[in-house]
């Protein structure tokens, strides 16, 4: 996933703030809006807006994937466009989604 976002989503990069995929087959990975747009400076006084993405891996292999904004009741459609890039780069290395 390009640390500059994608399709004026995720402009702010992104980091990854829990690794246990190892242990209980979890990862959180946090994303960071640029913070330069109207609704960052109106509504979250210009900071950046934090999305979480949650990725668990099943003993049978089926990747679980959870993006959620940590505030607010929309996300104007960000979530979704993380997760549709991300479904779209696994489909074409030939992952069934």
């Amino acid at each position: 996933y390009p640390q500059a976002g994608q399709r004026d989503v995720d402009g702010g990069g992104w980091s990854i703030a829990e690794d246990d995929l190892d242990g209980s087959g979890a990862a959180r990975v946090e994303y960071k809006s640029s913070g330069k747009g109207n609704f960052a400076k109106f509504f979250n006084g210009g900071k950046p807006f934090v999305d979480d993405l949650k990725l668990e891996v099943e003993s049978s292999g089926v990747v679980q994937v959870k993006s959620q904004s940590r505030v607010g009741d929309s996300d104007f459609g960000v979530n979704k466009k993380r997760v549709d890039y991300l479904a779209a780069a696994l489909k074409g290395k030939g992952w069934s989604v």
